[in-house]
């Protein structure tokens, strides 16, 4: 039995990119109460997703699966890392 390991690793690469962005979509200024908490699983649920999304692809990898999926997970953990990247270098430069 061949396992698709590529195409979980895309369904969770984009739960990674959706929870992670969702959690500062909805964040207020002050996160107080259930919405910290609410925050709080966004922001979890998004690492260990992008964690398991790489295990996949890197088991897709390591079975030889055919496609392009296999590479579209590290492809959006990387962006995902890019974006905050970003938006930290710019946090930094506007207290300058």
């Amino acid at each position: 039995m061949i396992k698709k390991y590529s195409k979980w690793s895309v369904i969770l690469s984009v739960i990674c990119a959706a929870t992670i962005f969702m959690s500062y979509e909805i964040a207020p200024t002050n996160p107080e109460g259930a919405m910290k908490i609410l925050i709080q699983v966004f922001f979890f649920t998004a690492i260990i997703t992008g964690l398991l999304s790489l295990i996949f692809s890197f088991l897709g990898f390591k079975n030889k699966e055919r496609g392009f999926l296999k590479l579209v997970a590290p492809i959006i953990v990387v962006l995902v890392l890019l974006a905050f990247l970003f938006s930290f270098v710019l946090m930094v430069l506007s207290f300058l």
